[in-house]
């Protein structure tokens, strides 16, 4: 977390300054309403010590003026200095100089305090309001690297380590092609008991009725996975809450994962032995063997290098899905397939068919995910080779023969003509004993 950076401060009231100020950056993604206020209360807690650190005489507030007889009202007079006064002594004696910042924390910071200036509006997790509190936060951190910042050469506040609540962000990844999610990035962060999860937001109440359907039925695919008592794990274990407060315009999914895993994304050269490949692919058609035990079966339709996630183990990887927003859930009514239609045409993981753009009822999807686990395997290999037709001489120069013919017999096939998962996967145990 940011504001990590001044543990070493030394103020009057250090524990609730930091309690209040690091109480406002958990909160700015899931309540801003309470980041707001934190922010209020640290910047008050500051200024307080401040003053009393540098030994100064607080301006007191002046008395209000009865406008019948202009003279003081007796109710205003000797009133206990007040953060305005506060912020104006700091300036006045040059503890800070960034006015601008504490006048917006305070603004801001009032408004949760009075019903009348819409605060009830700031309890609503959407972007305005997380726009907002962050602002406010910024502002607080921007005051501390003033006050503290030389002697503890602070950097400056960055957003990718905001968490969300009490989970604490290790790295932002970009977002796969084709994913809506809200924002650009999805998270590795982890718990207060060094727990590990790979964290998506979905929308809810977008203005494109697009992104709101998809993060419906990331969702729902997730929940669905969740309540299902008999599966295996294989890194789909749903942990966060999706309502995270009553209004909010954001859904919450986090994946079971651990401490050096990666979105195969992430590699940036990777350097597998052929045994390893067969292994990450047995693992992720076990997966999908998985969904389709549940209730009629799931098929994902978005299997690509930024959607799967690699852990190293002895001897080699374990590998696992995430992301369901593009799922086919059988036996459902609703359907994303116009929502995720246009994404198909330059997605070099789908079969050739889903690419021109064959009606979805003629689709085996379970057999399109079974091709996209193929084309993970040549990812790798070297991903540049991902394309929209696979070179056969790189792939028989890349694999033994036995999986060179599996994976030429993938891509060549018509779609409904891939091997079932299960089928799939035994041909991959079968090469695996030869390797």
């Amino acid at each position: 977390m940011n504001f990590d950076n001044f543990d070493g401060i030394d103020i009057v009231d250090k524990i609730s300054l930091l309690r209040n100020c690091k109480s406002a950056e958990r909160n700015i993604m899931i309540s801003p309403y309470n980041a707001i206020a934190n922010s209020r209360a640290a910047l008050e807690i500051l200024c307080k010590g401040l003053i009393k650190k540098n030994n100064v005489e607080q301006i007191k507030p002046q008395p209000k003026i009865c406008k019948n007889c202009n003279m003081p009202i007796e109710d205003t007079v000797n009133l206990p200095p007040n953060l305005a006064t506060m912020i104006d002594t700091c300036l006045k004696e040059g503890l800070f100089t960034n006015e601008d910042a504490a006048a917006l924390i305070r603004k801001n910071g009032n408004d949760t305090l009075h019903a009348n200036k819409g605060a009830q509006k700031l309890h609503v997790v959407n972007a305005k309001n997380i726009e907002k509190a962050g602002s406010c936060v910024q502002a607080l951190y921007t005051l501390f690297k003033e006050v503290f910042g030389q002697e503890l050469l602070v950097p400056d506040f960055d957003l990718n380590k905001v968490p969300f609540g009490y989970y604490e962000i290790v790295r932002a990844v970009p977002k796969a092609p084709n994913e809506v999610i809200c924002g650009d990035n999805n998270y590795f962060v982890k718990d207060p008991q060094e727990n590990y999860y790979y964290f998506q937001v979905f929308h809810r109440n977008s203005m494109e009725e697009r992104d709101n359907e998809l993060g419906a039925r990331g969702v729902l695919t997730g929940n669905k996975i969740k309540e299902d008592k008999g599966r295996k794990s294989y890194l789909l274990d749903v942990h966060y809450p999706s309502n995270v407060l009553a209004e909010s315009d954001r859904e919450y999914i986090a994946y079971s994962v651990y401490s050096d895993s990666k979105l195969l994304s992430e590699i940036d050269h990777p350097k597998f032995t052929e045994r390893e490949i067969v292994q990450i692919a047995i693992d992720l058609t076990n997966i999908l063997i998985e969904l389709q035990s549940i209730g009629q079966g799931i098929s994902l339709r978005n299997i690509q290098a930024g959607n799967v996630i690699v852990t190293p183990c002895e001897g080699g990887y374990m590998a696992g899905i995430v992301n369901m927003e593009t799922a086919k859930i059988q036996g459902y009514n609703a359907t994303v397939y116009k929502s995720i239609e246009s994404s198909f045409s330059e997605n070099p993981y789908m079969p050739r068919e889903v690419r021109q753009g064959n009606e979805s009822e003629n689709i085996q999807w379970e057999k399109a995910d079974i091709y996209s686990v193929a084309k993970i395997m040549v990812y790798c290999k070297d991903p540049a080779e991902v394309k929209s037709e696979v070179d056969e001489d790189f792939i028989y120069d890349s694999f033994s023969e036995k999986v060179g013919d599996l994976l030429i017999d993938t891509f060549e096939s018509s779609i409904n003509m891939i091997d079932e998962p299960a089928d799939f996967k035994e041909k991959l145990e079968y090469a695996v004993k030869n390797l």
